[in-house]
């Protein structure tokens, strides 16, 4: 732990509160943060070869699995995506 220690006989309640809150600012952001990357990487677009790779699976059954549905698919320009998140939220979920 990074922390140094706090000389209370000289410091007043404020002082105190002060530096107990900086501390806990500090691991509240480093939580987010660790929480907003993990959302990040979830939220990242695949494409159908690495889609094949996480899933191992053939090129006709994801296609039937977007046709009718089962895992959504975003399309931008004429490429067909599929977001991470997705994939994962449909392997936990199973219905």
């Amino acid at each position: 732990m990074d922390s140094k220690p706090t000389i209370f006989y000289q410091a007043n309640p404020e002082d105190i509160t002060s530096t107990i809150l900086i501390g806990v600012d500090k691991k509240i952001e480093d939580c987010f943060k660790k929480f907003k990357q993990s959302q990040e990487e979830n939220e990242q677009l695949l494409t159908v070869e690495e889609t094949l790779n996480l899933l191992k699976c053939s090129k006709q059954a994801l296609w039937n699995w977007r046709k009718n549905g089962i895992l959504p698919s975003y399309r931008l320009g004429n490429r067909v995506y599929y977001k991470k998140s997705d994939i994962f939220a449909k392997l936990v979920k199973q219905d």
